[in-house]
Formats: C-alpha cells, sequence, structure tokens
C-alpha cells in the first residue's frame, strides 16, 4: 500500500467502537477496509483521500496502514500518470490530497473528507477537556477540523475551557496550524495579502464594499486572483468568503497588529450607514490603541442596541471593550458595572466578579457601588463563598443617607444569605427595613424589596403579608430582574395558582427574548413548582430540566444544586425514584454547607418518593425533618413546602389516627384548593367503614379535576383502597380504575403502578400499561417531545436543549418509534390533550 504525502504528525482522535473506526469516520474506515480487502483477493485499486488541511487524512492512512494485515505498507511522494495500472494486482494505492490547489487524479475514485459533524466534532473536543458549550462553540468555530478540535483546546486558558469566557474571534491558532492551513499561501505577492487581511478582520463581505475597502488602500478586487488559485479564498457575484474559518484566522492571526489596525481603519471608512453603526464602532475599537471616549461611546451604543435585541453576548462585550476605551475613571466604572451584569447573564460568572471588583476600585460614587456590590455578592454566594458575599454588602446602612435605593439593594442582597441559612425569623426586620429605605427614595420604583418583605411576611405567618402581596402584582410590570416570579412563588405558597401564572409566564417570556440565562434559571424551577402544583407532571419536568440544562451552562454550583432539586421533586412525583435519587445526590455534592433551604427541598423530594412508594416509615423519616426545619426557621406558612397533608397521610396509613389528626389541624387556615382536597382524603383514610362513601364523595366533590387532578387521582386512590379493605371488590375496582385512568394521563406511573397492585388484589387483573406512556422514553427524549408539543420547530428546540437540529431529529425518530406515532401533529395530539376527568 502506498500513499501521498502527509501533514506532520497524525491526528490523535481516539476511537469510538473498541478501535474500530475512528470518531466520526465509519463510513470512510468501511470504503478503505474494502479496498484493503480487494487487495488481498487479487483486485488492487487506488483512492483519493481528498480533503482541506488538517480534516483526517493523516489520520485515515494511519488507520488504513494498521489494518493491512499480511500487506507491506510503503509510504512515498505519489505521482499521477501510475494507479490506474493496477488492477491486475495485489496492490492498494491510497493518496492524500489538499482540496485545493486541485490534485489531478481522473480517473481513481475519490473520497471527499469534510469536517466532522457537529455531535462527533462536540465529542472530540470534550475529549480534549472543553466543557460542552466550549466545545460545540469551538466545533462551529472550525468546522469540525479535528487536528484543530485536537491541539486548540490546550492553548485555551482555563476560563475559556470551563466556558466562563466566550471564545475569542477569530481564533488564535498555534503556529503548526497557521503553518498547515496557510501551506499554499507562501509567495503570494504583497498586494494579495494586504487584500487577504482586509478580507480577514471584514469577515464575509459583498464584492462592492470589498472594493471599496481596497480603494482606500490603493488597491482592486482583482489582486485577490492569487488567492483564489491557492485555494484560500472565493470570490463570487454575492460574496466573498474563506473557503474555511480556520484559513481566516489563519491569516488575521499571521498579519501583524500594524497591518490588522490598517485594515481595520479602511474597513470602518467604508461602513457609513446606519444599519452598519455596529460594525464600525467595533472596527474604530479594534484599531485604536489608547483611550478614545468618542470610540468608547460608539461601543456603548453598540451594547444598548445588543441588548435591546437580546444578544447577551455582544452586549458583554461591547460593553467591556468600551469601558477599555474610557479616559474618565466613573464613566469607565460604569461601563465595566454594565459589562460585569452582561457577562454574568451570559453565564461567564467569574470574569463578572473580576470586571465588578475593578469598577469599585475605580469609583467612590455610592450609586455605582451600591449597583455593583449586589451582583457580586449573588455570584459568590452561588459559588458557595458566602464569606465574600458579606464582605459586599457589610457596609450598606453607610449608603442609606447618600443612596437610599442603593443601600436598599444591598440589604436586600442580604436576603438571600438569611434565605439560604433558612432565617425567616431573621428576615422579617432585614426585609422591613429595605421596604423602607426603598420607599424614602421618591422617584424609585423598584417592587423586589416591598415583594422580599411580602414573602418573609408570608412564610412568617403575618396577615399583612397576603394584602401586601396582592397589592404588589401589577408593580411587576416592565421589571425583568425577577421580581415577577419572586411574587408568583408567594402565590404558589398561597394557592392561588392562576396568579402565580400570570405573573411567570410573561416573565419568562421576557427572559428568552432577551437571552437572560440568569432570570430563566431563576424562573424556571418556580415554574416547574407551579406547575406539580397544579398537577401537570410532564409540564413541570419540562420545565425543571430545562432549568438543570441552564444552570450547568451558567456554571454556578448553587444555582444548578437549586435546578436539580426542583427535578428530583418533579421526578419522584412521576414515580421515578432512582433518577429522583440520584439527582438529590448530584445537589449535594454540588451544594455548600450553608445551604439548608436546598437541602430541605431535597429532603422532601426524597420524602415524596417515598410517598409515592407507599414506604410510610420513610416518608415519616424524611418529612418530619422538613417539618422540624420549617419550624427552626420561622416558618408558619404550611404550603411553602406543604408537608402536613402528606405526613397526615403517612400516619393515617401507618395506623396512628392522633398524630394524622394532629398533621391535619396543621391545614386548618389553609386555603388552597389542593390543601383542601388532600385534608379531605386523609379524612377519608380515618373514617370509619360505615362512613366511607359519605366521607370520600365529599372529599371527590373538593377535587376539580380541572383544577387539582393530582389530589382528584389519589383520593380515587384511596378511596378504591379503602372499599377494597371493607370487601367491596366491585366498588374498589371502579373508583381504582378511576384513579389509574387519570395517573396515567398526568403521567404519575409510581401512582399507576400502585392501582394496579390494588386492582390485581381485588382478584381481577389490572390492565397493562399503555404503550404510549411518556414514560417509556429516556429523559432527552421526553424534554424533546414535550418541546415539540408546546409547538416548537426542530431548530427552535436545538437552542433550548443544547443539541443539534439534526440531534433533535434523530431523538425524535426514536419518540416517533417508542410511542408508536407517525407524525408531529399526533406527537402534539397525544401530549397536549386533557386529561380524563375519572
Amino acid at each position: 500500500m502506498g500513499s501521498g504525502p502527509a501533514p506532520a504528525g497524525a491526528v490523535g482522535t481516539a476511537t469510538d467502537t473498541g478501535g474500530d473506526a475512528l470518531l466520526g469516520r465509519a463510513d470512510e474506515c468501511r470504503r478503505l477496509g474494502a479496498l484493503l480487502a480487494d487487495a488481498v483477493d487479487g483486485h488492487g485499486g487506488a483512492l483519493v483521500l481528498r480533503g482541506a488541511a488538517g480534516v483526517g487524512k493523516t489520520a485515515l492512512l494511519e488507520h488504513c496502514a494498521a489494518r493491512s494485515t499480511g500487506m507491506r505498507v510503503l509510504r512515498a511522494t505519489g505521482a499521477p500518470f501510475t494507479a490506474r495500472r493496477l488492477l491486475a494486482d495485489r496492490v492498494a494505492v491510497v493518496f492524500a490530497a489538499r482540496d485545493a490547489p486541485a490534485f489531478p487524479a481522473p480517473g481513481l475514485p475519490e473520497l471527499p473528507l469534510t469536517g466532522l459533524v457537529r455531535d462527533d466534532a462536540i465529542r472530540l473536543a470534550m475529549r480534549a477537556g472543553l466543557d460542552r458549550r466550549v466545545a460545540a462553540d469551538l466545533a462551529a468555530a472550525t468546522a469540525g477540523n479535528p487536528l484543530a478540535l485536537t491541539e486548540l483546546p490546550a492553548t485555551l486558558s482555563e476560563e475559556h475551557r470551563n466556558g466562563w469566557l466566550p471564545l475569542r474571534e477569530p481564533l488564535v491558532l498555534v503556529e503548526r496550524i497557521e503553518m498547515t492551513v496557510l501551506a499554499h499561501a507562501r509567495g503570494l505577492p504583497d498586494d494579495t495579502w494586504r487584500a487577504l487581511v482586509a478580507c480577514a478582520v471584514t469577515e464575509a463581505t459583498t464584492p462592492a464594499l470589498l472594493e471599496r475597502i481596497l480603494a482606500a488602500d490603493g488597491l482592486r478586487l482583482g489582486v485577490l486572483d492569487p488567492a483564489v488559485d491557492a485555494g484560500l479564498i472565493r470570490v463570487t457575484d454575492r460574496e466573498v468568503t474563506f473557503r474555511h474559518p480556520l484559513t481566516r484566522a489563519a491569516v488575521h492571526s499571521v498579519a501583524g497588529p500594524g497591518r490588522r489596525r490598517a485594515a481595520h481603519l479602511a474597513v470602518a471608512a467604508a461602513l457609513t450607514g446606519d444599519d452598519t453603526a455596529d460594525r464600525r464602532a467595533w472596527h474604530l475599537a479594534a484599531a485604536t490603541t489608547v483611550p478614545d471616549e468618542g470610540v468608547a461611546a460608539l461601543l456603548a451604543g453598540s451594547a444598548e442596541r445588543a441588548q435591546r435585541r437580546g444578544g447577551v453576548v455582544a452586549e458583554a462585550r461591547a460593553y467591556e471593550r468600551s469601558a477599555r476605551l474610557t479616559p474618565d475613571p466613573d464613566v469607565r466604572a460604569s461601563r465595566l458595572a454594565a459589562a460585569s451584569r452582561a457577562w454574568a447573564n451570559a453565564g461567564a460568572s467569574r470574569h463578572a466578579i473580576t470586571l465588578g471588583e475593578e469598577a469599585i476600585g475605580l469609583t467612590r460614587r455610592a450609586d455605582l457601588r451600591c449597583r455593583v456590590k449586589p451582583l457580586l455578592a449573588h455570584l459568590a454566594q452561588q459559588h458557595g463563598d458566602t464569606a465574600a458575599a458579606e464582605a459586599y454588602l457589610a457596609d450598606a446602612q453607610a449608603y442609606a443617607r447618600a443612596d437610599p435605593l442603593g443601600a436598599a439593594r444591598l440589604m436586600s442582597a442580604r436576603v438571600n444569605q438569611f434565605w439560604a441559612r433558612l432565617d425567616v425569623t431573621g428576615m422579617v426586620p432585614l426585609c422591613a427595613r429595605v421596604a423602607e429605605l426603598a420607599a424614602a427614595d421618591a422617584g424609585a420604583t423598584w417592587p423586589k424589596g416591598p415583594i422580599r418583605l411580602a414573602a418573609a411576611q408570608v412564610l412568617a405567618g403575618l396577615p399583612e403579608g397576603v394584602a401586601s402581596a396582592r397589592t404588589l402584582v401589577a408593580a411587576c410590570a416592565g421589571h425583568a430582574d425577577g421580581s415577577a416570579a419572586e411574587l408568583a412563588e408567594v402565590f404558589c405558597w398561597l394557592g392561588d395558582h392562576d396568579t402565580a401564572r400570570a405573573l411567570l409566564e410573561p416573565e419568562i417570556d421576557r427572559a428568552r427574548a432577551t437571552d437572560d440565562v440568569f432570570l430563566l434559571a431563576y424562573a424556571l424551577p418556580r415554574l416547574a413548582g407551579l406547575e406539580w402544583r397544579t398537577g401537570r407532571l410532564h409540564a413541570a419536568y419540562q420545565a425543571a430540566a430545562e432549568a438543570v440544562r441552564i444552570a450547568e451552562q451558567v456554571a454556578l454550583p448553587v444555582l444548578r444544586a437549586e435546578a436539580l432539586a426542583a427535578l428530583a421533586l418533579v421526578e419522584a412525583l412521576l414515580g421515578e425514584e432512582p433518577e429522583a435519587l440520584a439527582h438529590v445526590e448530584d445537589a449535594r455534592r454540588l451544594l455548600p454547607g450553608e445551604f439548608r433551604e436546598i437541602e430541605v427541598r431535597l429532603r422532601y423530594a426524597t420524602g415524596i418518593a417515598a410517598v409515592v412508594g407507599a414506604r410510610w416509615h420513610d416518608a415519616v423519616t424524611e418529612l418530619e425533618r422538613v417539618r422540624r426545619a420549617q419550624g427552626d426557621g420561622g416558618i408558619a406558612e404550611p404550603g411553602w413546602l406543604p408537608v402536613a397533608a402528606e405526613l397526615a397521610e403517612a400516619y393515617a396509613h401507618l395506623s396512628d389516627p392522633q398524630r394524622s389528626a394532629r398533621r391535619l389541624r396543621d391545614l386548618a387556615d389553609t386555603g388552597g384548593a389542593a390543601a383542601r382536597a388532600a385534608a379531605a382524603r386523609v379524612e377519608g383514610l380515618l373514617a370509619g367503614e360505615p362512613d366511607l362513601d359519605e366521607v370520600f364523595a365529599a372529599a371527590l366533590a373538593r377535587c376539580d379535576p380541572a383544577v387539582v387532578p393530582l389530589e382528584r387521582a389519589r383520593t380515587l386512590l384511596s378511596y378504591g383502597q379503602r372499599l377494597r379493605r371493607a370487601r367491596r371488590r366491585r366498588d374498589a375496582r371502579v373508583q381504582l380504575h378511576a384513579a389509574l385512568r387519570l395517573f396515567e394521563a398526568l403521567g404519575a406511573q409510581g401512582w399507576a403502578r400502585r392501582c394496579r397492585t390494588e386492582i390485581d388484589a381485588t382478584g381481577r387483573r389490572p390492565p397493562e400499561p399503555g404503550d404510549r406512556t411518556v414514560d417509556r422514553l429516556t429523559g432527552q427524549e421526553r424534554l424533546i417531545a414535550l418541546h415539540v408539543a408546546e409547538g416548537l420547530t426542530n431548530r427552535e428546540i436545538a437552542a433550548r436543549v443544547f443539541l443539534s437540529p439534526k440531534t433533535v431529529e434523530y431523538h425524535l425518530g426514536n419518540v416517533y418509534r417508542k410511542l408508536r406515532l407517525r407524525s408531529r401533529p399526533e406527537l402534539i395530539r397525544h401530549l397536549s390533550g386533557p386529561p380524563a376527568a375519572g
């Protein structure tokens, strides 16, 4: 076997299936294997591997050589005029050739090589130590080039490897890749190089615009012809682009700073229209080496426009570069503060902290310092550094006279510390002071302070909290700072789910429109809480799973633990106990010791898993710990984590009516429909046999299937259990079958399994689980299916779940197969239909 010249070194792609094939190259490896097999059988042949530099030609040659068992392997510089004469010889020739300039091989079969497909490229980059989000960005920036995906990760900083900062644009290449990519650029005329640099700093452009840019340097478009012939660039009637993104990066890198600045100035001079204001600002900034307020102001304007259209990374980049070019220290601090906030929203929290601390060090202005410190405290707390968080907030009172609203914001950030410790007793006076300071600023419209006071009062059982919460609903309009989501959670505790939804859904829509991942990561677990309280378990799963994915991207441990706690609870309600408990343990590994509030949520999820599994002793153990933690923290509102009804039911099943009745008394003043329905169900469990029908009829009357479908299903199950134990088997089956239909419609398969066990105990075989239930799907498949039911396209779903549209399509095919559906409309109808009332 012979081969043509190969680039220095082979691409070290790990094997995917026991060494049989290179990652993402299964088809190519099969083609080479067939060529070798034919040669062994006496049918010689040849194949040309053609592709760009670094695309993996050498790796395939090495793969081929390694599998040439019993054959002599020769490596040589290939020549055209010979491979066509080998058809009757036991010889296989494999050529590796660049896609341009062309290696003529008329009459020989060719195997064109392109970059790896997105998912394989991501996997290869992740094996080099990159976070998945960074791996996806690098895969796109390199067009899946294996050489770049293997070698570039080692050159990235920790911030870039972990996704705390986005990749530089264009990529900074290592010398080996530069030399490989630009192998055919040696000897180009100097005018061609100058034009190539202009193209590199411009990225894609039209020929007309490029003509104007080059004219400023005394050049014409024709000087690019040698670069076109060398295969570096394409010129069409509509666009001038590099043949590969690595080519652009290589040209940009080798040009040198002076030549790049000159090119940026030429581009900026050619961009004169209003629609090119952002690009002009960036090119001027790239050509500027000293502080310049004029250019800085242009970039600040670009950042504001990016914010309005939801481009959070573009906003962050523009504010940061604007700050670097700003001469005045206070103005620079203000722009650094804006950059810090934008980078935090983009998920680069560590970089946000660095910029925020720099801003504080530049200015003594109270308003600026009060703007930055709450964000820094929040980020520090999210990383588990409570000492740093306290230090940022320690001087809040000192700003009360000069900037009362700023002081209120600082003190409001301290509320998070009390909440993390589950200290509602300490929260109430602090929240009162926050509201007092906010009210002292007559021109302020900041609802978060009063909302936090109302929340603390509701949790503490103070009646004025409910009235305050209702007056604050209108004040949330137009605020995209989490105020609406925070107030919505209060109404979830109170059982006013309609008001909670009216607050939450617009806030989430605003967060999506502006790409505010922080707000999404905060609001989605609250939406999950609303959905499970109303029995919409699939919707709850969708919200919680998305929250987990976003929290993973943001890379804040506490935020991720909170999202995992929400997901674990939903999985427990769905009857997916192994998954729920695994996520509980994942959250605990992430959680610093000071975050008692989230730990209590994790215990609640564990307790609910035991309730669904009818392990009543385990349920009592976990849920009593939750109840005691609520009491120790000063929480008197039973709707925070509705534990009283679950304990009352557990004690009823354990034949402990006194404790059950005691927990029922905790629900006496609760106004929520779910709490009333649960209390009525437990009364049915405690009733004597002669009163069963009357008591459960009253209990079912409290369970409107449109409002509390899960409570209705649980009541039907309890009724059926009591009837079976009273030897009324036929009557029991009626209730149990109704419960089973409703549990299956809701996706509550854990309770559905209990229904089947009870039906079997009545002497009749229970119906088999439906073959179209969503629990047949993997978590990824379920989430994609639920997004389809929401009406999203594959591309929109891909953005939500951080996958490629092609991968979404693959998972969707599995969904159709497993659920025996044939089309998107069928899936939408299947998942969107109303549950049976039972």
